[in-house]
Order: C-alpha cells, then structure tokens, then sequence
C-alpha cells in the first residue's frame, strides 16, 4: 500500500509538473475522428515530435496542446487505426482536425508488423506480443497452444499430440488467464491435460500479455494474459468469407474450416463460422503412438449492431472433440509400469500396431459451450463504458483403459460439467486533468457437477468471486505513468472426500473456504525515440488453491497419474518486476525482457512414489506448497538487412527455485532458441508474396531438477520389496530409488529444423494463398521436458502439413 501510495503521488507531482506553460506559447486544438464515419476518438494520443509535450482527446475527440512558436511535427495515433504526421508552422492560435485511417492488419511481405502493433508495444509497460491473421494462417489447423509454442516465453505442457497447454514463463494453468472473445475461459483449467477448448480458426487476433496482470484481469493473471479475439465485424459492407483446407502427413489428419460474413448498411452484421478436424495415429520418428487420433468439431455465431450510441455484440460458440490417450502409459500392473519407465518407450506389441482412425481406450470426451454479449457506449457525459455477459459450460468425460463390464455401458471413469455465468463492466473515464483511466467491477458464479462415473478425482463445489478495480494512467508525448489497485474474493464450497480415523474409512464432508487479497500494480513506459523505448513493472498478483490442488484423490487418466491434494494449501501470492526494451522500425523489430517474481505458497505438483489402483498401477503425485522464485530473460529479434530477407530469433531462458527445500523447482521449462531465415523470392502478376523459410529450434537439457526421496512412512522397505519378488529387499530399494529418479529426471537436449514455403496465387477476382511445412524436418527423435508422456514415448517425427485458404466474396 505504502508503494501504491507513493506512485499515486508522484503522478501527481508529474502531473503538477506539466501544467507549467512558456509565455510566448500558442494554442493547437482540434479534434482527432474516424476518416470514414468523422465520429470523435476519445483516448487518442496527440504529441509533438522532438518536444516532451502531448495531451490526449476527451470523449468527443476533442484535444488541446500548447506549444512554442514555430515548425513542428504533430503525430496523433490511436489503436486500431494508422498513426499520422502533420507538419505545422505555429505562429498563432491554430486549428488542427485529424482523420485517421482504419488499420486493416495487412503486413507487406518484408515489415515484420503493422503500425497499429508497433504503436500497441512501444506503448505498453509489460511484455507483450501480437499474432495477427496472417501470423495464425500459418498455424492453422493445430491445436490453439500450437498456435503461440513460437513465442518468446512460451512453452507448451503437452499430453500426447492433441493435447497443449500454453506455458507463460514458466507458469501454466489457472495462473494464465485466457480469455476468449471477451471472456475468461472456464473449462476445468486445473488439469495438465486440459487443453483450451478453443477452436484455433476462430480466432483473427492474439495477445500475449506477459507477467502478472491481476490488477484488469483477477486471480488467474498471475503469470500473463493470452486474448484470443475473433474477427470483428463492420469491416466493411458486403457479403464475404473464407475456406481453410489442410492436410498433415505424420497423423494423415485433414482439417477444414470456413466462415460467411455479411455487414449490412443499416449498422447489422453476422458472421457463420464451422471447423471439422480428424486425425489418425501420430508417429513418433520409428514407431507409431498408439491410441492418438482425434476428432473435432467447432462452430460459432456472432451478431452485431452499430448504432450512434454504440454497438452490441452476441457471440455463441461450441467446441467438441474426442482424444485418445497414448495407450502405452496405461498399464496394468506394477510390472509393466516399471518396465515402461525404465525402458523409456512403448512395448513392441504397441509399437507393431497398424495405423488407425478409431479411437479407443483410454480417452476423452470434452464439449465447450460459449455465449458472450458485449456492449460498448458512451451514454454518460464523463467516459465510455463496457459491459461483457457470458456463460460457459464445459463438459468432460475421461474413459480409462480397463474394459470392465461397467465400462462397457459407456459409464465414464470421470464425469464432470462445469457450468460458470459472468459479469464484468468497465468505465473508461474522460480525461480528469492528465489522468485517464478505467474502473471497472466483475463477477462470477460456478458450479461443478460431478455425474455417474467409476472413479472419484474432485469433488463437487460451487464458486462465487467478485472483484472491484481502478487503473490510472499518465500519458506524455513521450513517456506514461499507470498505477492500479484491486480487491478480489472467492466463496468456495465443496463436498471433499475425507479419510476418517475415528471410522477407518473414507466419508463425504461439506466444507466451505474463503479466499481474498488486494493486489497493485505501477508501470511506466518511456520512447526515447521513434523506434525505441523501455518498460518498467512493478506488481503483486495472488490466486487461490484450486478444486484439485485443495482436494484431488483418484486417478488423473489423461496424464496417467495419481494425484492427491491438500486441504490445507493457502493462498498463492507473487511480488513481480519486469523490465522490458523495445524498437519497432521497418527493418529492425526487438524486445528484451528481464523479469523476477518471488511466490509467498507457491503451490506445485510433485512425484511421491509408484501407487496401485482399482485401475492399475500409476505414478503417484501430490500436490505441496512452498515459498519459491522465478527469474528469467526472454527476447525476439526480427531484422531484415534487405528487402528480400527477413532473420528472426526467439530466446527464453527460466530458472527456477524451491526456496524452502533450497533446490530447483520441479517442471520449469529448459532454455530454448529458435531462429528462421525468410527469404522474399519473386513476385509475378500472378503470383505475389512468394517465400522461402529454413529455421531450428534448439532446446537445452534441464538440469536443474529437484531430487525425489522415497517416503520411508508411507512406503515401507517390505511393502516394495514385496514388489520385486525375485530380488532381494536391497536390490528392490535400489531399483525402485531409480525408477523415482526418473520420474524427474529430464530427457536430452535436442535441434529440430523445419522448412516452409508460401505463396499467394492471382485467380481471377480472388488470390489463392498456399502454405507448406516441413516440421521436425529430419525426423529426429527427442522428448521435451514438459511432454507428460516423456517417461513412455519419443515426440512425434517429420510432420509434413500444406494450408490452403481461399477468400471469397467483397473485399
């Protein structure tokens, strides 16, 4: 509070500090508005080049600057739009209205970014990435983690092929809030193996928000922010759309997408859109993974309204699919388990399996349903407000490999539906002196259903959180100043499995948790120059235990592991800096960040032993907390030396540590390095954009491990040589020690290549754009830290895919 204060009073000292004015200085005014619909643009930004003088416009676009006698360079921008320059010659009390354009996200072949993104990152405090369209077409068709894995600072948590989860300097899950068309995403997040349910065509535009975020964003922000946001609508009128098709060759998966599109003059617009993906088997580079087909099918509606007092927008989306699980880490019995682990890949049987569509045992079922509503408009006098609605159900069915006669009635081994409802609105107040900023208050309410199914891994619980926050901001011509406050608090009640002492036997209990904390953030941002500038950041974040982590019992069937929770974990907190350096020029783009958080109850899951079940045997996990760090660099370069060649480069480094074991946190991803050269080849009348692009990815072993110690109580001497029957007790403790080692223990280091080509083709009214990929070009074998199954299986092998997209209609 002490740090919030004092922020809050220095703004004020900055801001006392701009309103001292020269005598001889005269008065530039105006109004900034929308080139093609002349309506005001409240917030953007006015400044003269070469002078530390800028302001930025109220609510009708209106703006006020004064400045010295004589020549200046006046740039406004705005996000969204095109920033301008106007020279003037001031000599008097002036006149000055700027129209600015529309961006329409278009990137010529060799500018790394558009203006609107290089306006969005010169002026942000925090790291921050931008994928526009074009980035994701060459994506498409992959899973939604796929999608970001090239990022700087991204890893991915991956469960067999079908199955990614975006990893944000190290953290992952509920501690990176994805939000998605408005809304943050709700579908049982907890699990490694849950995936986003989100359809990777929907999305036209992701940001990646790097470091903690709690105060816009809640609980979940305590790592970073990813928004996945579709195509807006009123682009322009007319009837219009587009068709994906791609092929992959390592799982011989065909995937197929499309959308239709009309914006009417009246201000109305919809937009259909559908996706149907399926795939067979993958290979890892010399045996098949069986059981990893998948199907999936997606589709989404989205209505619009624009009208002088706003817009409103309905968004309606459903996501389904059906995975298999890689077969080979569901084992039967002790035996073969050890087995697998220590031999470090399928059994021969498995690895003999012929290629297949069909999905069998152990598997998922997973249904998303989403429905946002957003208005924006302007109807008070002093700011513009917002207002997201939405409601989400997720429903997930995970199968395990036993067929028992239950089983075979289609009762599931985990059932569970999670239904949230939500309500966040903001304020965006006008202009309060030179401090602009948003208010903003949320909600939400859920409820967790566990139906008919065999096992138990979590409970039932519902959810009720609130949170209020303010974020105020000092923009300059050259410089800005934000500090934000929050309060957040969760109700949780559950109905946990206990084991009871006085009766020796496990019962039901109700039992009813509160969480809250107050979390700030400060940030400044300074551009020194018109392509450089840096970032500071400052901030607490926080997020409470979740349902797993507080009371998990039972087997996790998708990563293959028995996971018990902890009734006693308290609140996870984290104290954050972040500094990041940046330009963005046409021929030079770079980010450098450094960034350290320090985590009060970090909360991590950690291998305890080998566990039996009613459903085999599995490696057993629980869930501990501890006062932990995080420190890392992370960085992208993007240089183009001439106009026919564009190098790009993507550094994350992360170290980890258990503050109080004093050894290195368990699952922190290795150092990566990625690095591509684009080269332009030709153009024709026919053919535009043509490209050629040859890039590695290297990895380096983790070595930074924690150490995992047999538990002596809970598995006694005699229980595991029990174990090994024909071994003595010595040599079972011995093996048994170094089965546990590998649990942890992290796979080699590895270089993968791959090569891409693409091209957009003039057929007739319409262009037809062409993509193909080479991945892991040299059909490596080699296993990432992060892959859940890398105790069991190699990663998949050469993967050779072609994109073919095909618009249609007014452009």
């Amino acid at each position: 509070m002490r740090l919030f204060a004092f922020i809050v009073f220095a703004l004020s000292l900055f801001s006392s500090a701009k309103a001292s004015t020269e005598p001889d200085e005269k008065r530039l005014y105006g109004r900034v508005v929308d080139a093609s619909t002349q309506e005001g643009l409240f917030g953007a930004s006015v400044f003269a080049e070469g002078l530390k003088r800028g302001t930025t416009t109220k609510l009708d676009g209106s703006y006020s600057l004064l400045l010295p006698k004589g020549a200046h360079l006046i740039r406004a921008r705005f996000v969204g739009y095109r920033a301008k320059e106007i020279r003037i010659e001031l000599s008097s009390d002036m006149r000055l209205d700027i129209a600015l354009e529309p961006d329409a996200i278009q990137a010529p072949e060799i500018t790394v970014s558009t203006d609107r993104d290089k306006d969005r990152l010169l002026e942000s405090t925090q790291s921050l990435d931008v994928m526009t369209k074009e980035d994701l077409d060459a994506h498409r068709g992959q899973t939604f983690g796929e999608s970001l894995k090239n990022l700087a600072g991204v890893s991915l948590l991956q469960t067999g092929v079908s199955i990614a989860k975006p990893v944000v300097r190290g953290l992952h899950g509920q501690r990176i809030a994805i939000m998605n068309a408005g809304l943050k995403q709700e579908g049982q997040q907890w699990g490694e193996e849950h995936a986003p349910e989100i359809d990777p065509f929907a999305a036209s535009e992701v940001q990646l928000l790097r470091g903690a975020a709690s105060v816009e964003y809640g609980a979940d922000a305590i790592g970073g922010v990813i928004r996945s946001e579709p195509k807006p609508l009123f682009s322009s009128e007319g009837l219009r759309g587009e068709v994906f098709v791609n092929l992959f060759a390592n799982n011989r998966q065909g995937a197929v997408s499309g959308y239709v599109e009309h914006s009417f003059s009246s201000g109305f617009g919809f937009r259909l859109q559908g996706s149907w993906r399926k795939a067979g088997d993958s290979f890892a580079s010399n045996y098949i993974l069986a059981n990893t087909a998948f199907s999936e099918l997606s589709g989404s509606l989205m209505l619009g309204l624009k009208r002088e007092w706003g817009t409103a927008t309905l968004y309606c989306s459903r996501f389904a699919a059906e995975l298999g699980i890689f077969r080979g880490a569901h084992l039967g019995n002790f035996s073969d388990l050890a087995r697998a682990i220590e031999r470090g890949e399928p059994p021969t049987a498995l690895q003999q399996i012929s290629f297949a569509y069909a999905i069998g045992l152990p598997r998922q079922e997973v249904a998303h349903d989403l429905v946002s509503l957003r208005f924006a408009f302007a109807p008070f006098s002093f700011g513009a407000f917002s207002l997201d609605a939405g409601f989400q159900l997720n429903r997930r069915k995970e199968f395990d490999a036993q067929r028992s006669a239950v089983a075979r009635l289609g009762i599931p081994s985990l059932n569970l539906t999670l239904a949230t409802t939500s309500l966040d609105a903001k304020l965006r107040h006008k202009p309060i002196g030179d401090f602009i900023g948003t208010v903003g208050v949320s909600t939400s309410a859920q409820f967790n259903d566990v139906g008919r199914s065999l096992a138990y891994l979590v409970p039932r619980f519902r959810a009720f959180s609130v949170g209020a926050f303010i974020r105020e901001e000092i923009p300059m011509n050259a410089a800005s100043l934000n500090a934000g406050l929050r309060y957040d608090a969760r109700l949780l009640w559950a109905s946990p499995r206990v084991f009871d002492q006085s009766v020796q036997r496990q019962i039901f209990i109700n039992e009813r948790r509160l969480f809250q904390a107050i979390t700030a953030s400060a940030g400044a941002v300074y551009q020194f120059s018109r392509s450089w500038s840096i970032g500071l950041n400052v901030g607490t974040a926080w997020r409470p235990p979740s349902i797993n982590e507080l009371y998990a019992d039972g087997v996790h069937h998708g990563t293959g592991q028995y996971e018990v929770g902890d009734r006693n974990l308290r609140v996870e907190k984290s104290y954050g800096i972040d500094a990041t350096l940046r330009r963005q020029s046409a021929r030079l783009e770079l980010e450098a960040s450094a960034f350290y958080n320090r985590f009060s109850g970090f909360i991590f899951l950690e291998p305890t032993g080998l566990i039996q079940s009613l459903r085999g045997f599995f490696p057993a996990h629980r869930y501990a907390q501890s006062d932990a760090r995080l420190l890392g660099f992370d960085g992208t370069l993007r240089y183009a030396p001439f106009e026919f060649l564009r190098l790009d480069a993507t550094l994350s480094l992360i170290r980890g540590r258990n503050l109080d074991r004093e050894e290195p946190l368990i699952n922190v991803p290795q150092d990566r390095l990625r690095a591509i050269a684009h080269v332009h080849l030709f153009e024709t009348e026919s053919v535009k954009d043509f490209y050629l692009e040859l890039g590695a990815t290297a990895a380096r072993r983790q070595t930074l491990v924690p150490f995992v110690a047999r538990d002596s109580i809970a598995q006694p001497n005699r229980l595991i040589a029990g174990l090994f029957p024909e071994m003595t007790e010595a040599d079972a403790l011995a093996r048994y020690d170094r089965i546990l080692r590998l649990l942890t223990l992290a796979p080699p280091g590895y270089v993968i290549w791959e090569l891409n080509a693409g091209a957009t083709i003039r057929l007739g009214g319409t262009s037809l754009k062409i993509i193909v990929s080479a991945q892991n070009l040299f059909n490596a074998r080699y296993r990432d830290y992060l892959s859940r199954f890398r105790l069991y299986a190699d990663d998949i092998g050469r993967n050779v895919i072609a994109r073919v997209q095909l618009p249609f209609g007014s452009s």
